[in-house]
Parts: structure tokens; sequence; C-alpha cells
């Protein structure tokens, strides 16, 4: 049986554990944007056919993954790599669950894209 993009990401991402719950109390927006990142969403342009690629939000990169390039090599996002390595987009919001503060201030300063 075939499953999405979303389901197999989420899988990676969560190695099957509890979803992820955080600590404090964010405003809806931050939690949508949180869930969006564990669940691996693609973009609303990426969905449509005729999607080849554009520029990152925050860098002048071009990309047909936009939320894989903002996860592993988009200068917006550095200081989260270089805590936890570029393993893979996945591992890297895993690893962000648990300290989700750093994962926090970089996606409000540089919000993931839509």
């Amino acid at each position: 049986m075939q499953t999405s993009r979303q389901a197999a990401w989420h899988k990676q991402a969560t190695k099957n554990n509890e979803p992820l719950r955080p600590a404090q109390q964010l405003s809806r927006a931050e939690e949508v944007v949180l869930h969006r990142l564990r669940l691996g969403y693609v973009t609303l342009d990426e969905l449509r056919d005729e999607f080849e690629e554009r520029p990152c939000e925050h860098c002048p990169h071009m990309t047909p993954h936009p939320l894989i390039h903002y996860l592993l090599s988009c200068p917006a996002t550095e200081r989260l790599r270089q805590r936890v390595g570029p393993e893979s987009a996945a591992a890297l919001v895993w690893q962000f669950q648990k300290n989700l503060h750093l994962l926090l201030e970089v996606a409000r300063a540089a919000p993931p894209p839509r």
C-alpha cells in the first residue's frame, strides 16, 4: 500500500511516537507552524502539476522543494543545523522537538514556506 509523502515524513520525523506537544503556551499561529514542520507539509504551489521551482522566501536560492531547502540548506535556518547536523529534514524536526525554544525562535524570525 502506498502512503502519502506527508504520512511518510510524519513516520520518519516522529518515529511513530506521540505528536508534538509544546511545553509552553503558544499562539495558535505558532502551533500551526510547528505542526506544519513536523508533518512536512508541502507548499500549495508544490501541489500544482505545473510547479517546477520558486525562489526561497529568505534567500535568493531557487528550489523545487521549499520546505526541504528551508530545513536543510537555507541560511535562515543555519543555527538549527549547527545544533544537530544536516541529517535529513525529518530528523532535524525530530531533534528540535526536544529543543523547541530554538526551533520557535528561528520559525518566528524566518517562517517556513507556505
